[in-house]
């Protein structure tokens, strides 16, 4: 996302924990002719990021765009699954979006018209087995995206979330399944692994267009079309094909 901002010539601050991963980023979009700015943070440490924040719109003159992308998934029996495992994902999924939003809308709404595209997932739409706290987490940050989405947007500042499946990063390493045995069943058949550069894509025609809810792969809409409408019956498919 960072490196398509980047090659519109956008002015990229790049926040995360790894400097070095980040410094890697900045020179790809430098050597684009993009502008980068490297702000370490983590997004739990609501002091780091604020700092981060208001770092970027000093060297930048303000904000117009938001981009918040910071997530984990830990997976497991919700009746086994430890206490920190829980804790952690909605610290990081929920409390992160939220301490990221907080510390840069003053400034959208200072140079507005701006955007916050934020990247869930199609877990905070459609539930599956072993994915209790992941998908309460995600389903928590498009309750809080939409709602704030309500508060904004007659201010100049438009709201998404993007809800991809599964995307092709080294998120599944440290989260306890893998997308091609533990999915379900309908899932691992019809749903292909997302490329990053289309997640990165589909923010970016999100904020051209003010588009509020973006699920990718297409045949998710159909799931969770499914989820909302026919609840009964999506339950009942997914105890059938685990």
């Amino acid at each position: 996302m960072a490196l398509a901002l980047g090659a519109r010539r956008a002015r990229v601050a790049l926040v995360a924990r790894n400097r070095e991963a980040l410094e890697r980023v900045a020179e790809e979009i430098r050597r684009a002719r993009g502008e980068a700015l490297v702000a370490p943070a983590d997004v739990t440490d609501e002091a780091a990021i604020r700092a981060a924040v208001a770092r970027a719109a000093e060297a930048f003159g303000g904000l117009r765009l938001l981009v918040p992308n910071a997530g984990i998934g830990r997976y497991g029996p919700a009746a086994e699954q430890p206490a920190e495992q829980i804790e952690q994902v909605i610290r990081i999924n929920v409390l992160g979006t939220i301490h990221t939003v907080r510390a840069a809308l003053p400034f959208l709404l200072a140079g507005a018209p701006s955007h916050i595209a934020a990247v869930t997932s199609s877990a905070g739409l459609i539930p599956h087995v072993g994915g209790s706290a992941y998908c309460a987490s995600k389903a928590a940050a498009n309750q809080y995206l939409a709602a704030l989405r309500l508060e904004v947007l007659d201010h100049g500042v438009g709201v998404s979330w993007i809800c991809p499946g599964a995307v092709d990063t080294p998120f599944f390493e440290g989260a306890n399944l893998d997308p091609d045995t533990d999915l379900p069943l309908l899932a691992r058949l019809l749903v292909r692994k997302l490329r990053p550069e289309e997640v990165a894509r589909a923010v970016v025609r999100a904020v051209e267009h003010n588009r509020r809810e973006v699920v990718l792969p297409p045949v998710l809409r159909l799931f969770a079309w499914s989820r909302r409408m026919t609840p009964a019956f999506a339950d009942w498919l997914n105890r059938k094909l685990p």
